[in-house]
């Protein structure tokens, strides 16, 4: 077997990114370090999935034998970077007798593919999966829809070794040819040494590799690297089983048992849209577990309560069905969709009885997630009062590019959060405000909304009283006050088409508890335009004036329940009214302690939603 060379990474005279300093891009995440490194690990292999193929996935931690420990002694680790604690913490590793590993091992992607320099063009024919990987820092994702920055979050692989070094083994292709490539790398902290050009300083990033004759250094290729995998025990591949495999030495991870139980749950927690039997084949993960050599079982989503209840409300996403539109108003756009399941409390899989179990004993949890699957957080709500019962929700963000740009970039790292004060003040960053504030006010008051008609002990302000403000507030903004309007006295007028502005008339409770502020207008149609359609618009209005809602708390929605004239009912904000004439009553839901006020267009023609 051909051994490696190492190379330590040298600052340039236009500088370099030091290791210290690539080690903290990862921030800091919500998450355990497991967790996250297998959430960074995961995505990239679904981002990497080949077309067609759901991609499978075995996690896998070993105890290495002897002859695997002095191969990777004497042909992979086969020198020690110059440097001080990371270099003791790496020759303890490769000296041990008792080494042990994690692997993580993804099949059916296209692996580390690509050009292997890091100047490599990247409008060139072929994906940059080797060097975004292996060499480049925080390279934007070039997955349609993917998982987020290639890059940030793979420190977390390294903070997960005790010597901070990974070898990485990847069957792909380059060229349009099958190739396999193996390298080593430790990531360390930035220091001083001796060289034949003088004294220098290095960035604290070091590989094992084969050197490129050019001062730099390029992975082991084919056959050779094909053995090297196989000595050390690697999963064997071929051009039928591409992929990549990230060995992990000497992982900080807790005992057998617990280690099962950890990566189930963080599995099933973190991908389990991708993993139900609804989804589609193509774009199906599967995934083994092996501990010592022992295989452990995965259970469905479906047999992991509380997943169940999320996995019902993602196939109603999926299906449209009984679901609610998350949008914004200013501008106008769908942000997304909402879908809530509730049902009897079941208990829970064996696996999730410990008691740091990620799994809610009682969910009451809105799972946030953009359209390739992964959950980037759950939006903690109001449980019920009665703990036999729970619910659960999912909300998937609208996969128009604007959108979904917007909540990609709203991430950290660690994509574990949606956080708008990292966007700039715009269209985008209210997207996600819009969004987020929406949903939790869903997520607060679904188990316990307000008091229902005829309930005689009301929770908050009573209905009489928030009218007799909504009339004071509205009065300021509009010529109408609460009530009817009373005729002008001009009964002779020729008929003309005229719609009336909107007046309050008075508050509701519906069946769910929801107050709404109910609105008249009247329209007289001259019955010129068959296509006619009125458009109503929702909006806060604060001491008399329309208020922007990207300015304040966002506590409503900004739909209506209900728009009707006469028997004909409108399809959300529209209403086709032909040549119909009448009274137009409309229904918008309101938040505690604010005014809603009621715009009603007319428009010639189909409005496109």
């Amino acid at each position: 077997m051909i051994p490696l060379s190492l190379h330590s990474e040298a600052f340039s005279r236009t500088g370099n990114i030091a290791a210290e300093g690539f080690r903290k891009l990862l921030g800091r995440p919500a998450l355990g370090l497991v967790q996250t490194v297998i959430r960074e690990a995961m995505q990239n292999s679904l981002d990497a999935a080949a077309d067609g193929t759901g991609p499978s996935v075995l996690l896998r931690a070993r105890q290495l034998s002897q002859i695997q420990t002095d191969v990777l002694r004497a042909n992979v680790l086969t020198a020690l970077p110059a440097e001080g604690a990371t270099a003791i913490a790496l020759q303890e590793a490769r000296s041990a007798t008792d080494l042990r590993v994690f692997e993580i091992c993804d099949f059916g992607t296209s692996g580390l593919s690509g050009p292997t320099g890091a100047d490599a063009p990247a409008d060139g024919p072929e994906l940059l999966n080797f060097v975004n990987f292996m060499r480049n820092v925080g390279a934007g994702r070039d997955t349609q829809m993917g998982g987020g920055t290639y890059g940030y979050g793979k420190t977390s692989l390294y903070a997960l070794s005790r010597c901070a070094t990974i070898v990485v083994d990847s069957m792909t292709y380059c060229r349009g040819a099958p190739v396999r490539r193996f390298m080593a790398c430790h990531l360390g902290s930035a220091f001083d040494a001796d060289t034949p050009e003088g004294r220098r300083r290095f960035t604290g990033r070091h590989w094992w590799g084969i050197p490129d004759g050019r001062g730099g250094i390029d992975p082991l290729q084919g056959e050779a690297a094909a053995n090297l995998a196989v000595s050390l025990g690697l999963p064997e591949r071929d051009t039928e089983n591409t992929g990549t495999t990230i060995m992990i030495l000497d992982p900080q991870l807790d005992s057998d048992d617990a280690l099962a139980a950890e990566l189930i749950e963080t599995v099933l927690w973190n991908f389990w849209p991708r993993m139900c039997g609804s989804t589609d084949a193509d774009r199906r993960l599967s995934l083994e577990i092996e501990i010592d050599g022992d295989a452990i079982p995965v259970p469905s989503p479906e047999e992991y309560p509380p997943l169940d209840l999320f996995a019902a409300a993602l196939n109603a996403c999926r299906r449209d069905d009984d679901v609610m539109d998350i949008r914004s108003l200013r501008p106008a756009k769908h942000l997304g969709k909402l879908a809530l399941r509730k049902g009897l409390r079941a208990d829970r899989h064996p696996m999730a009885l410990h008691e740091e179990s990620l799994l809610p004993q009682q969910a009451s949890h809105i799972a946030l997630m953009r359209p390739f699957g992964l959950v980037v957080k759950y939006l903690a709500g109001e449980p019920y009062s009665d703990p036999r019962f729970e619910w659960a929700g999912v909300f998937v963000c609208s996969e128009e590019k604007e959108v979904e740009q917007a909540f990609a970039d709203a991430e950290p790292p660690a994509h574990d959060d949606w956080s708008p004060e990292m966007l700039p003040t715009g269209h985008t960053k209210r997207y996600v405000n819009v969004a987020l504030t929406r949903l939790d006010e869903i997520a607060r008051t679904h188990a316990n909304p307000l008091t229902k008609r005829g309930d005689t002990e009301a929770r908050g302000p009573s209905l009489a009283s928030t009218a007799t403000i909504m009339g004071r507030m509205l009065g300021g903004a509009s010529s109408q006050g609460p009530g009817r309007k009373r005729g002008s006295g001009g009964g002779n007028a020729s008929k003309r088409l005229a719609l009336s502005s909107p007046r309050f008339v008075r508050l509701e409770l519906d069946d769910a508890g929801q107050r709404l502020a109910i609105f008249e207008a009247d329209l007289v149609n001259d019955r010129s335009l068959p296509s006619l359609t009125v458009l109503a618009e929702p909006h806060l209005v604060m001491d008399g004036a329309s208020a922007d809602a990207s300015d304040i708390p966002v506590a409503f929605s900004g739909r209506v329940a209900h728009l009707a004239i006469g028997d004909k009912l409108g399809d959300g904000e529209m209403l086709p009214v032909g040549t119909m004439s009448g009274t137009i009553i409309c229904h918008v839901p309101m938040p505690t302690d604010a005014a809603v006020g009621l715009r009603l267009t007319l428009v010639a023609g189909e409005i496109d939603g």
